[in-house]
């Protein structure tokens, strides 16, 4: 009677760990893990590492299952390569870090960690790089920095340092104790910066004619600006249009056939001033009589007279 006891209940101990396994996998597989086939890309695999834990951590999976269910997640070249684990390590009795140790051994190597340690402890924002696209790089390689990314005030100082020097020298004279708050300042920093940029272009573009601001011209200078054309190489002069001496045409009228000097349509009252009419002086009319007698005793020359 003692020996069927006995019996039972290593039946029930061997036969425990299989129903809760079941229960692990199914509940592991309704939040659709990823799959890793061993891609060339060191951070697809350093990423597949992150996804597992995230999920297992939701679901607060013991770490005795974390390794068997990661297991039927592999693919293609990672099923080979745990395949020839299995033979060299006793995988049955190996732990999660155990697991993760020989994963990053194998596709995720202490050179590449460096490298990307390297590029986040440089990473600055470039010209063409918003703040937010700066953020999203920062955070994307901090995760190789953890001394960095686990302590506030460190976090904050990295992320300033590496803003670009517009933005970094309008907020070098705050002291940011969270990564939040120098994000929020940069990016008010950088909306302000945006605007004055608008309003600075918008007062270089050219104004359609008809709508300049009320400020009075200087129609000298504009005139100066008008009249200084290129020096004529036939005349040696400055002027618009055609050359009249190149065509053989008058100076005066700029018609052809005749030379300036014999021109009939000369204006000689386009170099005098014009005065209008009502300022004209006036001279009352006066009316000489002149006789014979005067005309005689003139010694001036009369042409006609009446």
């Amino acid at each position: 009677m003692a020996q069927l006891l006995q019996q039972q209940q290593q039946i029930q101990l061997t036969a425990q760990p299989v129903q809760p396994m079941v229960s692990y996998y199914e509940r592991f597989r309704r939040l659709n893990p990823p799959m890793f086939d061993g891609g060339s890309d060191p951070l697809t695999a350093e990423t597949w590492i992150r996804e597992m834990e995230k999920m297992y951590q939701a679901l607060e999976f013991p770490e005795e299952v974390k390794v068997r269910l990661a297991i039927p997640m592999l693919r293609g070249n990672a099923e080979f390569w745990w395949s020839s684990m299995e033979i060299a390590y006793e995988v049955n009795r190996m732990t999660w870090r155990e697991f993760k140790g020989l994963f990053y051994t194998r596709y995720f190597p202490d050179s590449v960690k460096q490298t990307k340690q390297n590029e986040f402890l440089s990473l600055t924002q470039s010209e063409h790089m918003t703040v937010l696209d700066y953020a999203n790089k920062f955070n994307e390689l901090g995760r190789f920095c953890p001394q960095f990314m686990e302590d506030e005030r460190s976090k904050a100082n990295q992320f300033e340092q590496g803003l670009r020097y517009g933005i970094r020298s309008r907020t070098s004279s705050h002291l940011f104790t969270s990564y939040r708050d120098i994000l929020d300042r940069a990016l008010k920093v950088e909306a302000e910066l945006r605007r004055y940029d608008r309003e600075r272009a918008d007062l270089k573009r050219p104004r359609p004619a008809g709508r300049q601001s009320g400020k009075p011209r200087n129609f000298r200078s504009t005139l100066i600006q008008k009249k200084q054309f290129r020096v004529c190489a036939c005349c040696g002069k400055s002027h618009s249009g055609p050359c009249l001496r190149r065509v053989g045409a008058c100076f005066s009228c700029g018609q052809t056939g005749h030379l300036a000097r014999d021109c009939l349509n000369k204006r000689r009252n386009e170099l005098r001033p014009l005065v209008p009419r009502d300022q004209r002086p006036r001279n009352n009319p006066r009316v000489f009589a002149l006789t014979h007698q005067d005309a005689n005793a003139s010694d001036r020359v009369v042409t006609d007279y009446h």
